[in-house]
């Protein structure tokens, strides 16, 4: 099994810096892992990827140096055991609210004694140095986050971030907002001052903090204010993007009569 990219970074007092894949694609995943980004995050959460298919974009992503981490539809044990048998070199599971929840996800990720993950690697053994390295080297090398993303987590959030084995955590701004009320004002004060409370707790635990940052000056205020785990784009952004520039040019070289 190889280095956890990510991992090393963080560890290091560096940021790991990454991008979100939601298309449903080999192709975009193969293009996507080709830009070197330190991790790439296969959401199967809010996306239409099936196991089978998440199983061909973690083989086009073979190729690439970032580490490939997946969000799972639900904090469950199987599901999460079955994305890191397909090769996931960790996850970042959503809807945790409580330090119970937390240490289940985490336990989903580590073998036993230190986890229930049930064992059967048969494609994650075959990539690096086999089943030997792999089994000797799984519960170090793979990455185990999870979402805050709830006001009921934020409450929570000490609790939370003692839990051992623990990698990171990852703040949902726009699901966080939804569950304080803020459904049509995600950038209300009250959810920038939760988000500040949580990576204030990360700072005093010496736990990773992450947050989805898809705007440029947010992921540039996070990654100054000592974040180290920020995806910082999605594919779509890539193409929302792209989309806008050429209807921009062609609105200059044709104006409209």
């Amino acid at each position: 099994m190889r280095d956890n990219r990510t991992k090393m970074r963080m560890s290091s007092g560096r940021p790991a810096l990454g991008v979100s894949l939601t298309i449903a694609d080999a192709f975009v995943a193969e293009a996507i892992g080709a830009g070197d980004f330190d991790f790439v995050l296969i959401d199967t959460e809010h996306a239409p990827i099936s196991i089978d298919v998440l199983h061909t974009m973690l083989v086009a992503l073979r190729a690439s140096a970032s580490t490939v981490l997946v969000r799972p539809s639900a904090n469950d044990a199987t599901l999460i055991g079955q994305i890191l048998d397909l090769g996931a070199e960790g996850v970042v599971v959503p809807g945790v609210r409580d330090a119970v929840q937390c240490a289940a996800a985490v336990s989903a990720t580590r073998y036993p004694p230190a986890g229930v993950r049930g064992f059967g690697p048969r494609r994650a053994a075959r990539l690096d140095g086999g089943r030997p390295e792999y089994v000797a080297r799984a519960d170090k090398e793979i990455a185990a986050f999870v979402m805050i993303e709830h006001a009921e987590a934020v409450s929570h959030i000490d609790a939370i971030l003692e839990t051992p084995g623990l990698d990171g955590i990852m703040v949902g701004p726009a699901d966080l907002a939804v569950s304080m009320g803020h459904l049509h004002d995600l950038n209300h004060p009250a959810v920038k001052a939760a988000t500040d409370k949580v990576a204030a707790a990360c700072e005093r635990h010496s736990v990773p903090f992450g947050i989805f940052a898809a705007a440029e000056a947010s992921a540039r205020r996070w990654v100054r204010r000592g974040a180290r785990f920020v995806a910082v784009g999605a594919d779509t952004q890539f193409l929302d993007q792209g989309i806008a520039r050429t209807k921009s040019l062609i609105a200059e070289l044709s104006p409209a009569d």
